[in-house]
């Protein structure tokens, strides 16, 4: 089959959750010219900061999770996920999807309940290591759940799950094609904090500068601080007399990864990935507050192949600077982290195409047996109208 179809991407909050969903919303697109892809977020500013340019029709839904909430807030939240049952039920009537991709976070509870309940195919994708609330929760009604990592796969019923990988640009993957020449100086060290930034990252980042350039290290900074520590980040370096480039968030990560010689980041599933990709060696600090801890899950994925070391992040003004002195006196250990990156980001290659394959298989599966269930009554009616039975015509 080869007919455009609709669907509807439940994918809310940080750009975690929405790349993957806009790259298999692309993929799927450009299977089936014609297509209709409708997003449903929660109205945080990293959805609109990576859908916007492309104007894709968005619903937000006003949702929030029930952990790590007072119990005095439970009233309101459950108030909100019905409320946003009710408006994706409507959804589901109005826009009449062929099939519903979840990527997890909140909103993915009601889009991907609503969905189920109308009979439209529901496909998971799990970013990370250890599956978030929602995504654990649908993947007992969900047609096809599609993982980041392998180790996910013990959270979700046997036979339903495929690893599809985080998929990451085009642009991205073809970074980790061209070698670096590690004993160039001045090294760049690349800080990424997620997509909104990391106020204690930004704080370790404005730290080792101060001991490298005490040290006579010669390096350079990309830094992407998020919105809130802009301003205090590139004042901070200023000070120092750094050479730092610092932005909120950058849009052309392909180039600042072919740039970077070693990155200091958060462990999200998409950095991750995005790392792994584009071979670029790393120090992995993941997220203490993050849910189940699944940013340490992430993170040794990559350390555990070679392509990044792990600091925690309450051990990193004792192991930091040590750390990248060491990495940068030795260009030979990261071309060593670099070649690792050709393993781990097997995982990540054709991810978005994997996902869109899935997606096809599940909404045409539908179209298949909507199709064979109205054949098969059309011959039931005529059987009882060839045998006379109480639907036959009288003769005239």
């Amino acid at each position: 089959m080869s007919r455009p179809l609709r669907l509807v991407v439940a994918a809310g909050g940080t750009g975690g959750h929405v790349m993957p969903a806009l790259s298999a919303a692309r993929a799927v697109l450009a299977r089936r010219p014609g297509s209709e892809a409708l997003f449903v977020g929660v109205g945080r500013p990293a959805e609109a900061d990576i859908l916007g340019p492309e104007l894709w029709p968005r619903l937000i839904l006003a949702v929030s999770g029930l952990k790590g909430r007072r119990p005095t807030a439970w009233p309101k939240v459950m108030w909100q996920a019905f409320r946003g049952l009710a408006r994706s039920m409507e959804l589901m009537r109005s826009f009449r999807p062929d099939v519903c991709l979840g990527v997890g976070g909140y909103v993915t509870g009601p889009v991907g309940l609503a969905a189920w309940l109308a009979g439209v195919p529901l496909a998971l994708h799990e970013q990370n290591s250890r599956p978030g609330l929602a995504n654990r929760w649908l993947g007992r009604l969900a047609d096809a759940v599609m993982l980041g990592f392998p180790a996910a796969a013990t959270a979700f019923p046997a036979g339903r799950t495929t690893v599809a990988g985080n998929p990451v640009r085009e642009e991205i993957a073809a970074a980790g094609l061209s070698r670096r020449d590690f004993g160039r100086r001045p090294a760049t060290l690349l800080i990424l904090g997620g997509s909104q930034g990391s106020s204690r990252l930004n704080q370790a980042a404005i730290s080792l500068a101060a001991s490298l350039k005490a040290r006579g290290v010669e390096f350079s900074i990309i830094h992407q601080s998020g919105a809130a520590q802009l301003e205090q980040s590139r004042q901070a370096y200023a000070e120092l007399g750094v050479e730092a480039r610092v932005e909120a968030f950058y849009r052309d990560m392909a180039a600042v990864y072919r740039e970077a010689h070693l990155a200091l980041a958060r462990a999200g599933a998409l950095t991750t990935a995005e790392l792994a990709a584009a071979r670029l060696p790393a120090i992995m600090t993941p997220l203490p507050t993050a849910a189940d801890d699944h940013q340490t899950l992430n993170a040794r994925f990559l350390a555990e192949r070679g392509a990044a070391r792990l600091i925690p992040e309450a051990e990193l003004d004792v192991r930091l600077v040590p750390t990248v002195v060491e990495l940068l006196e030795r260009p030979e250990l990261l071309a060593a982290m670099e070649a690792a990156g050709a393993a781990a980001g097997v995982l990540v290659d054709r991810g978005g195409d994997r996902m869109a394959e899935v997606l096809l298989r599940l909404a045409d599966g539908r179209a298949a047996a909507e199709s064979a269930a109205k054949s098969a009554a059309a011959s039931r009616a005529e059987t009882r109208i060839g045998s006379g039975g109480p639907d036959a015509r009288p003769e005239e």
